[in-house]
């Protein structure tokens, strides 16, 4: 589980970077380049997870400035004093729209020209027993 505390993640550093300062201490002992000892997969490692940690200090950050921001935001927002509503005058009501009957459409049958048609019978056998 992620840790969700900055102190945390300031100690995950801390103890990273030594490790790292213990293990080029290490290649250094054994006659190993600096230049060489960047390509070791120990040192890669411990400097990918330093990079990751930093990221996410960062985050932190970002989200401390910003609670920061919206705290000062809101209380400058209740130091002013409220502006009374003035009531605008309502505009003028917008006439309702007359719909026109359209000339093009057929005029309706009236309901005695319909023929009703009975309904179909269904098709489908009865289950049971069948007779020979």
């Amino acid at each position: 589980m992620p840790s969700k505390s900055k102190n945390v993640r300031l100690e995950q550093r801390r103890i990273l970077e030594k490790k790292l300062d213990l293990r080029l201490q290490q290649l250094a002992q054994k006659g190993i380049s600096k230049e060489k000892a960047q390509s070791d997969p120990l040192v890669k490692n411990l400097k990918a997870k330093i990079r990751q940690t930093n990221i996410r200090i960062a985050v932190f950050e970002k989200y401390v400035k910003q609670a920061e921001e919206l705290a000062q935001a809101k209380a400058q927002k209740l130091a002013e004093p409220k502006k009374k509503k003035e009531k605008k005058p309502k505009a003028e009501p917008k006439p309702k729209k007359k719909t026109p009957a359209p000339a093009d459409k057929k005029p309706k049958k009236p309901a005695a020209a319909k023929v009703k048609t009975p309904p179909k019978k269904s098709t489908t056998k009865k289950k049971g027993k069948s007779r020979v």
